[in-house]
């Protein structure tokens, strides 16, 4: 009897040790799944904001560019304006159409695709003879563009759900920087003799970026297992009023962007002609055009001052009062530029960009929230169908500088940052459980 109990004792030991083995094994297990999906999402944050800082320092090239573009091409100033409009209108359509499909195809692959178009549509610059195959191609690389964004804005979005506004804000504030980097870089490159034919250089960089872009999406989880937890979205009317409301806001402030866009170009040729009345346009195009990349850039560094400060330091749920009240009160800043001197326009500039754009990260955390169900489609709609209504934008600032002259276009832009701000009195937060 006693060695029976001997016998059953040893074996519930071994048994003991064999089920603290198991668990032992499980939870190392576990802890490297743990470990393993940190580490992809690290590195898929990582793929995702390189590339974003590429694409959109070719998406900076035109707008940087502008004045070296007229004097290559001959340009008159409205087809200067169609070109800008075109980019909007271009990319604008491709944000949405690419997210509703996204959506639909539980894909993320089109953003790749678009990385691709992007850089062979901007790439082609460097061939074009034409206005019209100036046009096309640059048509081309503005849907790689567009295509892009939404993805890429949603899965950042989704991989730090529970840092949603910063996650974004970050994302944001990497596309201004490669705008910042491009704005900086392609004037300065474009100016030179053969600055143009150094475009095709760049497509294949850009190519192993989108591979390793295609390769981290099929890696993360597919779009209809990512649910976002604790969150209580509006409904019905409410839902579409606020996402409405975002939509109008977002929309007027890409209209004041591309205004300046368009008026930094004016403002620093008419000082430089002014300075220089013996030049003729061309030579006042080549002269103005780092000065004008460098307003570029500072706007640039001011969105991402902008976007980065409002993603870590509005709270979720507390998104109105900031959103109302930053457009008001940067507007003036816009309005200073006919009376500044080119060396103040650069703080006004870095000043203009946070007005207009630090709740622009802000709006799109607020309609995917709002979406939960609908996450590229949410994100584009505050990109892509807000881009697309600012093709406005130069078209107004056009008329505004031939009919009543820059200062007063100038303080209709601040006024209009001001209106976007307003605006923003009909959003209602998404509560978070």
């Amino acid at each position: 009897m006693a060695h029976s109990l001997r016998v059953t004792a040893t074996g519930c030991d071994h048994l003991e040790v064999r089920t603290r083995q198991a668990m032992s094994q499980e939870i190392s297990l576990e802890a490297n799944r743990e470990f393993t999906s940190v580490a992809t999402v690290g590195n898929a944050l990582v793929v995702i904001l390189v590339c974003h800082v590429a694409v959109d320092a070719l998406a900076s090239l035109m707008p940087s560019s502008l004045g070296l573009i007229e004097a290559r091409f001959s340009l008159t100033t409205k087809q200067s304006v169609w070109l800008l409009g075109l980019a909007s209108l271009t990319s604008g359509l491709a944000q949405p159409v690419c997210a509703i499909l996204s959506d639909r195809l539980a894909t993320r692959q089109l953003g790749m695709l678009g990385v691709v178009l992007a850089v062979l549509g901007i790439a082609g610059l460097g061939f074009a003879d034409s206005y019209v195959s100036l046009a096309a191609t640059f048509a081309v690389g503005m849907i790689g563009i567009g295509m892009f964004h939404p993805v890429a804005a949603s899965a950042v979005g989704q991989l730090r759900s529970d840092r949603r506004n910063t996650a974004v804000s970050i994302f944001f504030v990497a596309g201004m920087a490669g705008g910042a980097l491009g704005a900086l870089a392609w004037p300065r490159i474009l100016s030179s003799e053969t600055g143009f034919r150094i475009l095709p250089w760049v497509v294949v960089p850009i190519i192993v970026l989108a591979l390793l872009l295609q390769r981290t999406y099929a890696q993360l989880p597919p779009l209809r297992k990512h649910k976002d937890r604790h969150l209580d979205r509006p409904s019905g009317r409410t839902q579409w009023v606020m996402v409405a409301g975002l939509f109008v806001a977002a929309s007027l402030r890409f209209c004041v962007h591309l205004s300046l866009i368009y008026l930094y170009v004016r403002w620093v040729q008419g000082k430089c002609g002014l300075d220089n009345p013996d030049w003729n346009g061309k030579r006042i195009a080549f002269a103005s055009a780092p000065t004008i990349g460098n307003l570029n850039a500072c706007t640039l560094a001011g969105m991402a001052v902008g976007g980065l400060s409002a993603g870590l330091l509005v709270r979720t749920d507390k998104e109105k009062i900031p959103m109302v009240l930053v457009p008001i009160l940067f507007a003036p800043f816009v309005g200073l530029f006919p009376y500044a001197p080119v060396e103040t326009g650069y703080g006004l500039a870095l000043l203009a960009g946070i007005g207009f754009a630090s709740m622009i990260p802000v709006s799109i955390s607020l309609a995917q929230r709002a979406l939960p169900h609908r996450p590229n489609l949410a994100s584009s709609l505050m990109m892509g169908g807000a881009w697309v209504v600012s093709m406005l934008g130069p078209r107004c600032a056009e008329f505004g500088v031939e009919r009543w002259g820059l200062s007063p276009t100038f303080h209709l832009t601040a006024a209009t940052l001001a209106i976007s701000g307003i605006v923003c009195l009909v959003i209602r937060n998404p509560r978070e459980s």
